[in-house]
């Protein structure tokens, strides 16, 4: 048996349904429903992030759970990996010239962007119910891959 229940959201809460109704091409009200009865949390949110990332996120709520897994098991390319361990000795060292420092910068920011990118679709793939590897799994997988 079914019953009908009006609702009154605020509209910022209402629109971030819509959002995740639209990325997983459903009705709102499917998705709503979804998470009353799965007793879910409400869809993240990047309302709160800083501006320069929120595009990015938002963009992760429209890709398919494969890519959001490729996406969330990606590196830094391993030439820029090796650039920026090399730069980040030199530093320890004080032998970073202001170019060297720049570019080291520039590594580790798009290193932290690529972290916060790779948690958000980890954060996706749990809330759309996928299963998702603990710390410890994904420290091993690590640590085979740089071998």
């Amino acid at each position: 048996m079914e019953s009908t229940v009006t609702l009154t959201l605020p509209t910022h809460v209402y629109d971030n349904y819509q959002q995740k109704a639209e990325a997983m091409n459903k009705p709102v009200n499917q998705v709503i429903e979804e998470v009353i009865c799965a007793s879910q949390p409400l869809p993240p949110s990047v309302d709160d992030v800083p501006e320069y990332l929120r595009d990015n996120l938002k963009a992760l709520e429209k890709v398919n759970n494969e890519e959001l897994r490729r996406i969330a098991e990606s590196h830094l390319e391993s030439t820029k990996q090796r650039k920026l361990d090399k730069l980040a000795e030199k530093r320890d060292e004080g032998r970073l010239t202001a170019k060297e420092r720049y570019e080291l910068d520039e590594l580790l920011e798009e290193g932290q962007k690529l972290m916060v990118i790779k948690a958000h679709a980890w954060v996706l793939l749990k809330w759309r119910g996928e299963p998702i590897p603990t710390y410890d799994e994904l420290r091993e997988r690590g640590q085979k891959e740089w071998r």
